[in-house]
């Protein structure tokens, strides 16, 4: 193979894309968290997210291979509900954000996995995340109660505890889900919606039919 013949293969290549939601309730700091990651800073004075926000960055995986991460950050009030339930769905990947100085937002969790357990295409790949970390006197969640609220919805969501004030976990954190979407989806054919794509065996074996009797 010639390296320009090699050259244009690898860049007609689809980057992969590992699309991360953040769910939570208001004020746990998904948008901190984001800002940590995408841009590793920190601020007190971001406002509510409104709606829907999306940002992007590219990473290299272990395997030296470049994809690129979106990161759809949701609102948490009540009336942008159905904006999140539809980006649950084209998400491939879930970040569940409580506050460990927030008692409310650490039992809202079981609210947001309710609602992607209403969607049967959420078979996806999950992390809890306990944020704020750094505010260690003012805690009312332990990291038991963390750690036992992940395994309660299965031993696949790994739990974290992070700050966006220190930057503590909040990479480890995301690159473990990131990773997660990369091992389950990379070989498959998704559509817009990050759903599999599975292949009708009937049109499979028609197909084979056609290219033989054209031979």
């Amino acid at each position: 193979m010639s390296k320009k013949y090699k050259d244009l293969k690898e860049k007609s290549k689809k980057t992969f894309e590992a699309h991360l939601v953040t769910l939570g309730d208001g004020q746990v700091g998904k948008t901190s968290i984001i800002i940590r990651y995408i841009d590793n800073s920190f601020s007190t004075n971001y406002l509510s997210t409104i709606g829907i926000d999306s940002k992007i960055k590219k990473v290299v995986l272990s395997n030296g291979e470049e994809i690129k991460v979106k990161i759809s950050d949701t609102a948490g009030q009540e009336r942008f509900k159905s904006i999140a339930s539809n980006y649950m769905k084209k998400a491939n990947g879930v970040l569940l954000v409580y506050d460990i100085t927030s008692r409310a937002s650490f039992q809202g969790i079981d609210k947001w996995i309710s609602e992607l357990s209403g969607d049967s295409t959420t078979l996806k790949p999950m992390i809890l995340i306990g944020n704020k970390a750094d505010m260690e006197t003012k805690r009312v969640i332990s990291v038991q109660e963390g750690e036992d609220l992940a395994k309660k919805y299965g031993e696949g969501i790994h739990f974290y505890e992070t700050s966006c004030k220190t930057g503590d976990n909040v990479d480890k954190a995301i690159s473990d889900l990131v990773n997660q979407i990369y091992n389950k989806f990379s070989g498959k054919t998704l559509n817009e919606n990050n759903i599999e794509i599975k292949k009708d065996k009937n049109n499979e074996k028609d197909n084979q039919k056609k290219k033989c009797w054209e031979c």
